[in-house]
This record gives C-alpha cells, structure tokens and sequence, in this order.
C-alpha cells in the first residue's frame, strides 16, 4: 500500500498581502517535496494565493473583522478591540481543529494567525514580530497577549537570519524558543534592465490606510515626467485611468518581480515582506512611507534610513522631488541571496515530529 503523503495546512493573516507574499516561498518549497497542501484564510491575501496557487485546495475562514484607524496608532486601537479580537481567534481554531480532522491535516504552518494551531498536530507560528513595539504599559499588555497566543504553537518561525539583520529588535525575545528560517521573498533576480525613468509604487497595507497612500502617490507620480506605475495592491479592484499614471490592480508574482526589478525609482510601505522582496533585488533608489500608527513599519523605516539604505518619508510630509534629491545620498539594498537551507532545515525539523 502506498504511503500517503504528508498533509500541511498554510494559514495566512488577512492584513494587507505582505503575510500571503512571504509565505509563496513556503508553499512552493512544499509543491517541490510533493507534499499535499491546503491553505487557510480570507480576504484579499487567500484572493491573491488562489491566483498563484489554483489547484490546491482553499478553506475560508473568519474573519478577524478589525477596523483600523484613519489617523493615531494602530495597535492601540486593536487593544481596544481586544474582546472581539478574542472572540475571533477562538472561532479561528474551532474551524481548524474541523480542518484537522476532515481533511486528515498532519501539520499546520501559521502565518501570524493565532488560532490557527491544534494540540493533535505539530503547529508552527511565524513571525519577525516577537516584541511589539508601543508605549508603556500599552507595550506589556500587547507583548504578554503575542506571547501567550505563540506558545500554544509547537514551534516559531523568525524570517530573518540569525544576526536580526532587519527585524532588529522586533524579533528579540528572551521568553520565546525560535527557530530563524532565513529571508522569505517570491522574487528571483532575472535578466531584466533597469529604467532609471520608470518610477514605480507599490501600494499595501489595510484599509484607510491604503486608499490613503494610494490618493498620495497619485498626486505625487502625476508630476512626473518619465514613466509612472502604480500596483494597488488590490486583486479584485475595479479598474482605474489616469491620463500620467498606469494603474494596475494586481500582478502574480512572476510579472510583479519583473516590473520591480526594472524600475529605477520604488516607493512603498516599509512593511517586512516589502523590506525582504527589495532586498532580494538589491533595488538601489527606495522610498519608504511607513504607514501612520503602525510602529513596527515606523521602525523598519527608521533603522533602514538610519543605514542610508532606503529614504524615509512621512506621509504627510511626502515630496517627490525633495525625496529623489535626497536618494542621491543613500545606497540602496545589497543583494542578499535567500538561506533556503535554514528553511530547508526547519521544514526538516518540522516533519520528523511526524515520527515521535
């Protein structure tokens, strides 16, 4: 009788792409051992993963219905929303343990979905984000609920190598046991020429938030004299005109790396999967617009800036030609090739729980 083959359900968050971007690695990893795949989530990033993805199987699930804020911080406005928060994840792993047992699910691979984990299986978390970085006391409660979802999977995944070479701070934790799985980006260099005219915008991110940047970078790219092009971040979006700008709702994975790496100028979020994909490219002229009240893309954007390897704007502060002038003095990411042996080796860790 023919073995059958190991089972592992990839859940995915639903705020912005970024979490859904950086597991399209994991996924093809898995298709590449001839693993049997299932993925979990909702929204705009199991949209974007049905594209990529089209023949493995999909489970919907709850949504987390946050509602972000138009201005302040973020974090602070999901502490208030706590209970429903709550109320969320324990929906989340009811649907998963059903999941487990119907579909015969040997392994749960988590990406910053709390609920998503089952004491009958091994459950992996990942996560660069081990510190939440806020205030005090807003700081402690915010880390001892990260902290007390985490444990409740087998094991936590960090991208990011050993050294915190982005993460910095945000993946320190002295509470926490972590296995580093190295930097996770969709993209391949290819053999494609950058157009110093061509500037591109990569918008993310939730709702306002996104809508806003999306009304910022079309006021700045109108003014711009060569090439403009704007990827909303938005799979199912309706299409949009402008007599200056290409708008362009959403590329898979393959085209979006070929447009990024031919484009001489990038402003985007300085959220982690962005930080990774443009690191992977080596792309030289970044212009980071953390989003506003989200601390973590406010540090990521900071400590880059701090490194004079990408420019940080504020978004009420954004002026395309003041920005491009001051890019003459920063150097750009460094091509840094992806560890696929760390991944490799904690997939292997992972697998072999199978047989204890």
């Amino acid at each position: 009788m023919q073995e059958a083959r190991v089972h592992i359900l990839v859940a995915i968050l639903d705020w912005g792409l970024g979490h859904a971007t950086r597991s399209i690695p994991i996924i093809r990893l898995l298709q590449r051992r001839n693993y049997k795949i299932s993925i979990a989530g909702n929204g705009q990033s199991l949209s974007l993963l049905k594209q990529e993805f089209p023949d493995l199987m999909f489970n919907e699930l709850i949504s987390y219905r946050v509602t972000y804020p138009a201005a302040g911080w973020l974090l602070t406005t999901i502490l208030f929303q706590l209970p429903k928060f709550l109320a969320a994840i324990r929906k989340e792993h009811q649907q998963i343990e059903k999941i487990v047992s119907a579909q015969k699910v040997d392994f749960i691979i988590s990406d910053n979905r709390y609920g998503c984990y089952s004491k009958r299986v091994p459950s992996v978390f990942i996560t660069h984000q081990l510190t939440i970085l806020l205030p005090a006391p807003l700081k402690a409660i915010a880390n001892y609920f990260n902290h007390q979802f985490i444990t409740n999977f087998r094991i936590c995944w960090v991208p990011d190598d050993p050294q915190h070479r982005f993460s910095g701070k945000l993946s320190d934790s002295k509470r926490l046991t972590i296995t580093y799985i190295g930097m996770l980006s969709r993209f391949q260099p290819k053999d494609e020429i950058e157009d110093p005219e061509l500037m591109l915008g990569l918008i993310s991110g939730p709702e306002e938030q996104r809508t806003n940047f999306e009304v910022v970078l079309t006021g700045a790219f109108a003014s711009w004299t060569g090439k403009s092009v704007i990827i909303r971040g938005i799979p199912k979006g309706s299409d949009k005109a402008h007599p200056q700008i290409t708008f362009i709702n959403h590329l898979p994975g393959s085209e979006l790396n070929r447009v990024v790496q031919q484009a001489g100028i990038i402003v985007a979020r300085s959220g982690y999967s962005t930080v990774m994909d443009l690191c992977r490219l080596g792309k030289k002229k970044v212009i980071f617009i953390p989003t506003p009240g989200q601390p973590e893309q406010e540090y990521l954007a900071t400590e880059l800036d701090r490194k004079k390897i990408a420019l940080r704007v504020a978004q009420d502060q954004f002026n395309l030609p003041q920005a491009i002038q001051a890019l003459k003095t920063y150097t750009g990411f460094e091509a840094i090739n992806s560890q696929p042996n760390l991944l490799e080796g904690a997939l292997d860790e992972l697998v072999q729980l199978k047989q204890e």
